[in-house]
């Protein structure tokens, strides 16, 4: 007896929902407006065109895959005289390190974050890895020896007593 009082109460409610819903389908489908063709708020201007820049690419960079510049192949006319052109290479400057002495690890009891004793040009650091002091980077380190990082160049350090 209680499922028809359910559905006495629900079904009129579900086909009010569902007629409402046809409604609204219907009530927009039938429109009796009428669209007229000239309708003045279209009006079509053509836009002004500015005439482009041309503009060049400078191709002369390094090639990422050979590691070479890039050197474009050039057609030699028959008018071409050979002008010698003295190259001057530059040597790189030597690089000199600053004085590291790696003295030792500090650790805490669990291990995890390690703290290494350098001596730098003779003053005393303690550094963690990622540090950076007097432009000198700790990138790696055990008991036994550091990986330091100074202008690019990567060095290991031995540990000294």
């Amino acid at each position: 007896m209680k499922n028809k009082k359910n559905i006495y109460i629900l079904l009129p409610l579900v086909l009010f929902v569902w007629g409402a819903v046809l409604f609204q389908v219907f009530s927009f489908t039938n429109s009796n407006e009428i669209i007229t063709e000239n309708n003045p708020e279209f009006n079509f201007k053509p836009l002004k065109v500015n005439k482009r820049e041309s503009f060049a690419i400078n191709v002369n960079y390094r090639d990422p895959f050979l590691g070479k510049m890039y050197n474009p192949e050039t057609v030699s006319s028959a008018k071409t005289t050979k002008t010698k052109t003295v190259k001057v290479i530059k040597q790189p400057e030597p690089l000199v390190w600053p004085n590291i002495v790696y003295k030792g690890l500090i650790t805490d009891t669990k291990g995890k974050s390690k703290i290494f004793m350098l001596i730098i040009e003779g003053k005393n650091y303690y550094m963690k890895i990622g540090d950076t002091e007097n432009e000198i980077f700790l990138k790696d380190g055990d008991k036994e020896s550091v990986y330091v990082k100074y202008k690019g160049n990567l060095n290991l350090i031995m540990l000294q007593d």
